[in-house]
Formats: C-alpha cells, structure tokens, sequence
C-alpha cells in the first residue's frame, strides 16, 4: 500500500470513530442545554441569534489560526475539514485529548506525516490559550470587585506570549522526544512567522467568543458590563481548556465565570447555559458544511489511454 494510500486509509477510520463517538456525544450535550434553555425567559430568546451569528465568526477565525500553522500548500478543506469534524468529539467523556487526537488525524495529508500535524494542532492549542491572555488585563481593569492578588495576576496574563517564542517552542519539543524516547526533529516546528499569524488570528477569535458570552450575558441582566462580560469569559474559557479530561470544560468553565464576572450567579449561569446550546448549534453547522463541501470535492484520478493496435508487420 502507497503511502498515500495508507494516509486515506488512516483518516478514514479516525473519521469513522470521530463521528460514531463525537455525533451521540453532541447530541445528548445539546438536549441536556435545549432542555436548560426551555426555562429561560422567552423575551430573551432573540439574543441568540446574534451570539450563534459570532459564535460562528469565532469558529472560523479558529479555523484561520489552526490552517496558519500548516504547512504552505496544505489543502484548506482538509484543514477546515479536520477542525470543525474534531470538534464534535470534544463532548465525549475523553474530552479534549479526543478532540485533540481526531483533529490531528483527519489532518494527515500526503504531503506531511502525523508528528507534523500533531505538532500544528499543540501549536494552534498554544496560540489559542496565549491569545486569552490578552483579556487578563481588561477584566482586572473592568471588575474592581475582585481582589488585589486576583487583578495583579491578571494583568501578567499576556505573558504567556513567551511560550509561542520559537525557543521555548524547540525546548518543548526537545522535552516531549526525550520522554517519547524518540529524535527531536525541529523541522516540524511552525516557522515563527506562521507562529505570529496564528496568534493574529486567534486574537479576534476570542475576542469573538468572548463577545457572543457577553450578548446573553447583557439581555439576562442589563447590569452586567459588556466588556468584563466578554474578558471574564475569555479568562474562564483558558481555565476550562486547561482542564483537559473535561468534556469541553464543563462546569470548569461555569464556575470560574461565576467568579471572574460581577452580578446574581443565576442569570450568569443562565447566560452560559444559552451560549453552550449556541456553541454546539455553531459546530454543528460549520461541521455539517465543511463536510458537504468536501464531498463535493472528489479527488480526480487520471487514467492512462489504452495501448494503440500494434502496427502490422510484414
């Protein structure tokens, strides 16, 4: 079997156990938040048309930020394909290693192996968790209430934006081949300016996200400050992210936006609820589309004339 062959073969099957796994999974997450969301207030039902609306821009500059880190000629469906498809399976009870395993997978192309994409995916993990770093600042300028040690530790938050320097990248991979026991190959690290393109991509990708929270969060309780709304959800999606066995950060992420945004629990907990109904709508639908377009793309394979008659000889 050609090498091409076997990487088919090989995201094929990651597909096949992403979806078997991932679609049940998004499914019950959806009835158990369709089921929460049925007792909210009716009146603030519109709202969640302009949170699906930049929930999904989120998504796609994501999908921007993770597409950066491959490498040049890299097929943007597959890419787009291997993100959005992933996503699914982060609802699973293996949580985000699932998500993070089928996103790799589906990457492979045959142009670059395995390590390549898992490398990519980390990276575009990273640039995502240092770009939420930049919210640190705005929550600990917008929420007074929370304490001194709190909003000090906030406004260090940006420096996280060492771990993308491209030495502390080398010196993690360094670490990782030694505890896989394997040679360190540093070709397979993102160049430094694909790095910055992905944090560029990732920056408004938050800013996003944090956006579509702080919609819900403003129509639940009109007291509530947009702007520590969208900077404590940013903050509490890095806490939630780094609980990585957490389905999605459930719970991990509710509890810690009770903490870093300013109001009553109830309708804070009320907006989350609606934003994770919104989320998995916005997945759904990126997944489903992207999905359509690539089957519509079907690899066109080239067949060779047939011999010509042979001349008669006499």
């Amino acid at each position: 079997m050609t090498r091409p062959q076997t990487t088919r073969t090989v995201s094929r099957w990651v597909r096949v156990v992403t979806l078997a796994i991932g679609v049940p999974s998004l499914l019950v997450a959806a009835w158990f938040a369709a089921r929460d969301v049925r007792d909210v207030d009716p009146s603030t039902w519109w709202a969640l048309l302009p949170s699906l609306a930049l929930s999904i821009l989120s998504l796609w500059l994501q999908a921007r930020s993770w597409s950066a880190l491959l490498p040049e000629g890299t097929d943007r469906t597959v890419a787009d394909d291997a993100f959005f498809t992933s996503q699914l399976v982060k609802y699973s009870p293996v949580g985000g290693f699932a998500q993070a395993a089928s996103q790799a997978g589906l990457a492979v192309d045959e142009s670059f192996g395995a390590t390549r994409a898992a490398t990519a995916m980390a990276v575009s993990k990273l640039t995502m968790v240092v770009a939420a770093g930049f919210a640190g600042p705005v929550l600990a300028a917008t929420n007074p209430g929370l304490s001194t040690w709190s909003r000090l530790l906030l406004c260090c938050t940006p420096v996280a934006l060492v771990l993308a320097h491209p030495a502390v990248l080398r010196r993690t991979l360094d670490l990782a081949a030694r505890i896989l026991s394997r040679p360190a190959d540093r070709t397979i690290l993102p160049a430094p300016a694909d790095v910055a393109r992905s944090i560029a991509w990732a920056v408004p990708a938050q800013a996003a996200a944090g956006a579509s929270f702080a919609v819900l969060a403003v129509v639940t309780d009109p007291g509530v400050d947009p702007v520590q709304a969208a900077a404590g959800f940013v903050v509490a999606w890095a806490i939630g992210f780094l609980v990585i066995p957490v389905p999605a950060g459930l719970g991990i992420r509710e509890a810690a936006i009770a903490v870093l945004i300013q109001g009553p629990a109830a309708t804070k907990l009320v907006a989350a609820v609606m934003l994770r109904l919104v989320v998995i709508v916005a997945e759904a639908t990126l997944a489903a589309v992207v999905r359509v377009r690539s089957s519509r793309r079907r690899p066109t394979t080239t067949t060779e004339p047939p011999d010509a008659p042979a001349a008669p000889t006499g």
